[in-house]
């Protein structure tokens, strides 16, 4: 199949992220999980620790890159050669947001098709922003990232 990506800020990468790129790797030839520089979010993750962060996540999977970006969504696509844009979703507020993004990003780039993932029941509400609050409250987030990231995540939190 084709080349899709899926973007984020990842701040930080949760099990909800990595249930989209596993389905992503066994459905696409190529899948680039591309880290978006976003203004208007204030990140608690620096992006160098957030690009290292999805790095030691995905490096399991052969067919995975990981990049950076800066700028409008549909240039990167432009500029990978993708056509499809991947989301996950966890309710009907999640798709209504991802539906006007989309529309934003389709007609910068009009060749691009958007795919979601649902997610499971067990992940439906799960947020990089649930770990992070967790984090602040010095909680274990061992059950809601991947177990590449934590020896990193410890050390920033302390």
């Amino acid at each position: 199949m084709k080349k899709c990506v899926f973007a984020g800020s990842f701040d930080p990468i949760t099990l909800g992220h990595m249930h989209v790129i596993e389905r992503c790797a066994m459905m696409f030839e190529e899948v680039v999980v591309a880290l978006g520089v976003n203004a208007q979010k204030k990140c608690k993750f620096s992006m160098d620790d957030r690009f290292e962060m999805l790095k030691l996540a995905c490096a399991r999977f052969k067919n995975v890159t990981v990049k950076k970006f800066d700028g409008f969504l549909a240039d990167f696509m432009k500029e990978e050669n993708a056509e499809i844009l991947v989301r996950g979703v966890r309710n009907k507020q999640d798709v209504e947001y991802e539906e006007k993004c989309f529309k934003v990003t389709s007609a910068l780039n009009p060749d691009i098709e958007m795919m979601f993932f649902q997610a499971p029941k067990t992940l439906e509400r799960l947020s990089s922003t649930f770990v992070k609050d967790l984090l602040k409250d010095g909680k274990s987030v061992k059950k809601y990232v991947p177990e590449e990231i934590l020896p990193l995540l410890e050390k920033k939190c302390k």
